[in-house]
Parts: C-alpha cells; structure tokens; sequence
C-alpha cells in the first residue's frame, strides 16, 4: 500500500505555528481513507470523512483508515510462497470429509453511498461493522466467511467427495454469490480454485479408483459402439454393391428383352435384302473361280474323269 506517513514533532512546531500532534499522510490513487475523530462531538464512523491525497490530521484525535478500492486478488493457499508464509489455505467438510482447498479471492473496497438520503458510503458500514484494516479483515472475516461459504453450498448441493471432480465450476459459482451477500458492503468480483482439491488419501485413493473404473467403461462402450457402427457400415455397402448389380442385371434382362421383341421376320427378310443387294453391289462381272480337286470340280459341271 503506497501510503506515506510522517509524524511531526511537537518540539519546535509552536514557532511554525502547527499543533502539536499533527500527522500527515498521503492517500494514493486507487484508495480511499477514512477520517474519523476519535474524540469530540464527532467523534464516531458515522460521522468520518471520506478522505483522498495528502490528509492532514491530529495524530493525537483522529485516525485516518487506508482501503484499496481497485480489484485486488488474494490467494489463501498452503503453500509459504504465496500471499501468508503460514498455511491460508480454506477447510471445510464435505460428506462428513475434510476438504483442502487453494483459494483465490478478486475483492475491492467500495465508496459509492448506501442510498442517496444518506451521506454514509458503503466504506463506512464495513468500518462500522468490522472495525478492521483491509488486512485484518482479509486475514479474518474474509477467510472465516470463505470457509463457511464453501461449507454451506457444498451441503445447499448435497456434493459427496466423489462428486467434487465433475462439480468444481458449480461450487466456485455458487460459493462466489454467497460471499456477495455475506459482504454486501464490499465488491466480491471473483472465487477461483488455484489447484485441486485436496482430500484425505484413502478417500481420495477411492475416488480415483472410481473414475478409472468408469474410464475403462466408457472406453469399453465407445469401442462396441465403433464395431457396431462399422459392421453396419460394411452390412450397408455390401447391400448397396448387390443392389447395383440387381439394377444392372435387371437393366440388361429388360434390352435384351426389348431387342428380342424388336426382330420380327419383315426385319429379318429385310436385313437379308441389305446383305443380298451389298454382294450385288460389289460383284464385278466375274464368275466365281473354280477349285478343282480329284473326282471334284467345284464352280462348274461336275464332268466324269473318263470324257
């Protein structure tokens, strides 16, 4: 947090003409301070000024309260080299089972007005509500109502530890709506899981075996289904190759029949005419040549071999 605070001595400052006490502080773009009297008439949250940049007031009177009110995420995990060297991360029961879980949280302060008939903002009912500083409240009422957030809807679900895996993103959601409402007074963007779940070994031993077991089933159906699904395709194409040689077969059954039923004898007297008049057509005048063989004369008068 960019926050500069100088303490001005008393010693010497009634010559500067300063009060005694006097304190400064700078308010950085992105916060919001709270100027509240801690003394005096007006000493309360309900009556603190909603302050900005360089704030002067009396170290001795008054105290002035830094909030971010840009979206800042925060991570509550188990590991030491993230946001708390300590163990953050959040537990809570599921199915009578203890659940281990890093969370992250997106939140911001807010400074809009309750309602336009007040001058109270929403920064003063936190204040007057929670009386923390952001990292007070992050580090305790943040943590505690992530917690029981995460507890109340994973029973509102009915979730088992074995139900976890598949309903993650409906946890996170519904968790995430229950901190708006626990915190109206605060902007709650966002509730992320930054790792799995963590379950106890033998619970989560269990759930994996559960999954492997319901892996191998879904595998073992999606190949029957494949099998199923290429016998039927190989049964369809050889239907089709027979269907295409019944439709041909058919097809060369039916010319032939139409051929058949075309020959009738005029045709058939009539193609012997065509034949007859192309051999007349190509007769040159000449008589066949005689072959003779012994006893035999072929394309003359058979004449005795004693003449």
């Amino acid at each position: 947090m960019m926050v500069t605070s100088v303490s001005l001595l008393s010693i010497g400052l009634g010559a500067c003409g300063m009060v005694p006490g006097t304190s400064i502080q700078t308010v950085e773009p992105g916060y919001a301070g709270l100027k509240i009297q801690l003394y005096g008439g007006q000493k309360g949250i309900e009556n603190a000024e909603v302050v900005s940049g360089r704030v002067w007031y009396n170290g001795y009177t008054e105290n002035v309260v830094i909030f971010p009110t840009f979206v800042n995420t925060y991570p509550f995990t188990q590991a030491a080299t993230e946001g708390s060297p300590v163990d953050e991360s959040v537990v809570f029961s599921v199915g009578g089972s203890p659940v281990s879980a890093d969370v992250g949280v997106s939140f911001g302060f807010n400074t809009a007005l309750v309602n336009d008939n007040s001058p109270k903002t929403n920064l003063h009912e936190f204040y007057e509500t929670y009386r923390k500083t952001p990292d007070e409240f992050r580090a305790n009422e943040l943590r505690n109502g992530l917690r029981n957030c995460f507890g109340e809807v994973a029973e509102t679900l009915e979730l088992t530890p074995s139900m976890l895996p598949t309903n993650q993103q409906k946890l996170v959601l519904a968790v995430s709506e229950c901190m708006q409402t626990r915190f109206p007074n605060i902007v709650i963007q966002d509730v992320s899981l930054l790792g799995p779940l963590r379950l106890p070994p033998q619970i989560q031993e269990s759930i994996d075996e559960q999954f492997a077991a319901q892996q191998a089933a879904r595998t073992a159906e999606f190949n029957r289904q494949k099998v199923e699904a290429e016998a039927a395709s190989n049964v369809e194409r050889a239907k089709g190759e027979a269907q295409v040689l019944l439709e041909r077969a058919r097809a060369e059954a039916e010319a032939n029949r139409i051929r058949a039923e075309s020959v009738s004898p005029q045709l058939l007297e009539l193609e012997r005419l065509r034949i007859e008049q192309t051999r007349a057509d190509r007769w040159n005048g000449e008589e066949a040549p005689v072959i003779q063989s012994p006893n035999v004369q072929l394309g003359g008068t058979v004449r005795s071999t004693g003449e």
